[in-house]
């Protein structure tokens, strides 16, 4: 047997509840049109009587007037009874019984015609056929598009009634009956007919709906859209107004250090304004780097690389960083780590660990620093914890913001620029990370992160390979490659100061010489994206297929995580 196609399977599905729907429709149409029928089965019991009260038995007559009015009561009863049907699965039961009453209705009226019949005039034998025909075409309206309903009624009446016909007329009995049959079949035909019609309006209904809702969904994802587009809009505004005053200051003393620099300092004012103009370089640095991380993770450009890893060694190793930092401060920096793997992104994860720590480090001038991680409930929680002022209610949601700082009006670099958190929320919404704030002035502040993706298992992690230290980079040959000259050249005077021999080149042909020349490096040096198309990865790549196996540092400023296809380069 072959599957078949989800939309065949979809449609299938759609088809039947369409269909449940309309026998339930069918069933409330019916029950409220049979509350109706005793008013007008009175007015048929009063037409009989008109028409052949000189011919029959009043005793006769009012049995049988009580026995139709009855079983027409009986289904008004049953209809009011329906209406309280609501579930699809009830309507086809529902619409047996209809079947059945309607059955029984139609047999309590053609009594009349076994009873009349044989008794009553030529002229009265004609008017009661007139109007034992005309009541199942009229019953079609009741049945409302039902054909086993007006099939049961139809049958109920004219069966029986064409049976007393030919027993006054024998030589018209075939005739009769077979007419009978055949009339009942058109009526079902007719009423077949109008509950297809029923079927495709509440199709028709359906598909309205179905449209109406995607509309709205649509609608409702527009102005999502046109919400977050307003909202990141605002977001840039006052990112910018806020860096702007961030970038013009440093700038200004670098400029007040360029030209004290240009005016032959003595010694000593030479190493006071180096020292300067590294801490502003450093505070550039990190203004610089945090509005980058915020443009890829406001554009969707950071896409998580989820992998098995341990959370308390990555905390571990963001403590160990840091404990420097605390003890400057005379800060106490605590770790309660227990095993936790879980399977997420380590890069985003080491980030958010060392955001809230620093943060937390640099708004507390006295006691500790707690850092904690744990699991519960399948969550990896990381907790950070400090003694420091305290975070006021009022403040605790625009912290989150861009830039904004609690007790910094005056922007001092010194405790950052204001990006931290706001890096920290966004990494977090990435990961499906919740995050707790916990602070009062005064008391301090907690920021707990619990993260999804537990892994129980803590085995499955890879061993950390030890990497090797050395204490100085003397004799290290590097080839560097840039086509920014600027670049060339103070990564090449710093290098040289670290000790090692730099061949610099800024195209691909004069890094193919010094190949060429010299072998292989110790370590090549590569920007990501070069001049006239050129890709340093593609190139790091085809000088080790052709010089053996060397390190690659690659330096980029890109803020996406997709990088542009590689030029086709051999494989090894």
């Amino acid at each position: 047997m072959t599957d078949r196609p989800a939309w065949q399977e979809g449609k299938e599905v759609d088809d039947y509840n369409v269909r449940q729907e309309a026998s339930l429709e069918l069933v409330k149409l019916h029950a409220n049109m049979l509350k109706r029928m005793p008013v007008i089965q009175a007015f048929l019991i009063l037409s009989f009587w008109l028409l052949i009260s000189s011919s029959i038995s009043a005793r006769q007559f009012l049995a049988w007037g009580t026995l139709s009015f009855s079983v027409e009561c009986l289904r008004a009863y049953y209809g009011a009874q329906a209406l309280k049907v609501t579930e699809f699965s009830l309507a086809s039961r529902e619409h047996r019984r209809f079947t059945l009453l309607a059955t029984l209705a139609g047999g309590a009226i053609s009594v009349s015609a076994i009873l009349f019949l044989p008794v009553i005039t030529v002229d009265q034998r004609a008017a009661v056929g007139f109007l034992l025909t005309g009541i199942p075409a009229a019953g079609v309206a009741v049945s409302q598009a039902s054909r086993y309903i007006i099939g049961g009624y139809a049958l109920g009446i004219l069966v029986p009634a064409s049976l007393a016909w030919g027993q006054v007329y024998p030589d018209q009995a075939y005739g009769m009956f077979g007419l009978a049959i055949v009339y009942s079949l058109v009526l079902m035909a007719v009423a077949a007919d109008n509950e297809k019609m029923v079927f495709r309006s509440i199709a028709i209904r359906h598909e309205r709906d179905r449209v109406v809702l995607e509309l709205e969904k649509s609608n409702a994802e527009v102005r999502e859209a046109m919400s977050k587009a307003e909202r990141s809009a605002q977001a840039r505004a006052r990112v910018l107004a806020a860096a702007s005053h961030d970038l013009r200051q440093p700038l200004q003393a670098l400029s007040v250090y360029s030209a004290i620099l240009a005016a032959n300092p003595t010694p000593q004012t030479l190493t006071e304004v180096g020292h300067d103009i590294d801490q502003i370089v450093r505070s550039l640095g990190s203004l610089l780097g945090g509005l980058l991380d915020l443009s890829r993770l406001s554009s969707d450009y950071y896409v998580p690389e989820k992998q098995v890893c341990s959370l308390d060694k990555i905390v571990n190793g963001v403590c160990s960083e840091l404990q420097t930092m605390a003890g400057e401060k005379g800060l106490e920096l605590q770790r309660f780590l227990a095993p936790v793997a879980l399977r997420t992104d380590a890069v985003a994860l080491g980030r958010i660990a060392r955001n809230l720590i620093e943060n937390a480090i640099k708004y507390t001038d006295a006691g500790a620093v707690t850092v904690q991680t744990s699991s519960a409930g399948g969550m990896a929680i990381l907790t950070v914890r400090d003694t420091g002022k305290g975070i006021p209610d009022a403040e605790q949601v625009r912290i989150f913001e861009e830039f904004y700082q609690v007790d910094n009006p005056g922007r001092d670099r010194s405790l950052g620029v204001g990006l931290g958190l706001a890096i920290v929320q966004r990494l977090s919404e990435l990961l499906n990370g919740k995050i707790v704030l916990e602070s009062a002035p005064g008391q301090g502040s907690s920021f707990s992160i619990s993260f999804p993706d537990v892994i129980q298992d803590d085995a499955r992690l890879a061993p950390v390979a030890p990497t090797a230290q050395s204490g100085s980079f003397a004799g290290i040959k590097v080839f560097l490659i840039d086509d920014e000259i600027d670049i060339v050249k103070s990564m090449s005077k710093l290098l040289m100061l670290w000790g090692m021999t730099v061949h610099a080149a800024e195209s691909a042909s004069t890094l193919a010489q010094h190949f060429h020349a010299r072998g292989k490096p110790d370590l090549l040096i590569a920007d990501l994206r070069l001049g006239k198309g050129e890709h340093g990865a593609a190139l790091a790549r085809q000088f080790r297929f052709q010089y053996g196996d060397f390190p690659v540092l690659i330096i980029t400023g890109e803020t996406a995580s997709p990088v542009a296809p590689w030029p086709n380069t051999p494989t090894s």
